[in-house]
């Protein structure tokens, strides 16, 4: 194994006097993620036979096999289901009173021009009229604040696609309103579960940034965290190779304190709060409520 795989699989350890041990592995993105698996062949060894109920379970119906999920994470591509999700919530907020209340309550992010002694362009208006400012340039009135949001893919075995696939729509409409509502979003997938196996840890996770917050929004790719095959398939064979998971693969369980300051998270999508549109909006609501009156922890 090369040393730069070596180095990002080695687990953080956080001994957490209240919720236990920890132990969390930071992946810089997605595509140094697929790097390890395949350059240290950490490959699930139980996807399941090409047609088989094992292979529906793993990947669904839409990005089915190992290949075709490499190809959909590496372009950020998602699924018709995940996209019709997305389309339906987005249409039943833009109803919802609750969150029109926050329209516009965003910071600013208009430009103004200033004229001062260094600048972008030249004024020869003002140079010929004898001024002593005579450059201007274009300022922000105000920076965009950070808010960093996460997902966790970790779901039990008896959930289905399109239980992955109502996480990653709801990840990518949260992202999108407040986009649209002026605040510089970053968002992080990530597996954590409460750990079964040969070590003394209570819990595990591991980190993917799917989007930096100078990044552009892409919808896609943010639903692309939703994949079953995601965790199903890459996460397993991680698990299993690298950190001595029993045969299963650890049990759902929410996101501990700990882990949430961990990664900065200001708001979680999890699979308990979004079991349905209603759901899933609800947890918008609370987001854009915690925006008005943060932990004490987050830095964003």
């Amino acid at each position: 194994m090369g040393n730069i795989y070596k180095n990002i699989l080695e687990p953080k350890i956080i001994n957490d006097n209240d919720e236990g041990i920890h132990a969390v592995i930071h992946m810089p993105d997605m595509r140094t993620m697929l790097d390890c698996i395949y350059e240290t062949k950490s490959f699930w060894h139980n996807n399941g036979a090409k047609g088989s109920d094992r292979e529906t379970w793993t990947y669904g119906n839409h990005v089915v096999g190992r290949d075709n999920l490499k190809r959909a994470l590496t372009i950020g591509q998602s699924s018709d289901n995940m996209i019709g999700l997305y389309q339906k919530m987005r249409s039943e907020i833009d109803m919802d009173s609750r969150i029109s209340k926050f329209v516009g309550k965003g910071l600013s992010c208009k430009r103004k021009r200033v004229i001062r002694d260094d600048g972008d362009d030249l004024s020869m208006a003002r140079l010929m009229g004898g001024q002593d400012q005579y450059w201007s340039t274009t300022v922000r009135q105000s920076q965009r604040a950070n808010v960093r949001i996460g997902m966790n893919m970790a779901i039990s075995w008896q959930h289905k696609e399109k239980d992955f696939a109502r996480l990653g729509a709801t990840l990518a409409l949260i992202s999108d309103v407040l986009t649209k509502m002026g605040y510089a979003v970053e968002v992080i997938a990530y597996n954590f579960v409460q750990y079964n196996g040969g070590n003394d840890w209570k819990y595990f996770g591991i980190s993917i940034p799917i989007k930096m917050p100078n990044e552009p929004l892409d919808i896609h790719r943010l639903m692309s965290a939703g994949l079953s095959g995601l965790f199903r398939d890459y996460c397993f064979g991680l698990m299993d190779t690298e950190y001595e998971f029993y045969n299963g693969m650890g049990y759902q369980c929410e996101t501990t304190d700990a882990y949430k300051r961990e990664l900065d998270l200001l708001h979680v999508v999890e699979q308990r709060f979004c079991k349905t549109t209603d759901d899933a909006v609800d947890g918008l609501v609370s987001t854009l409520e915690k925006l008005a009156n943060k932990p004490t922890w987050f830095k964003g």
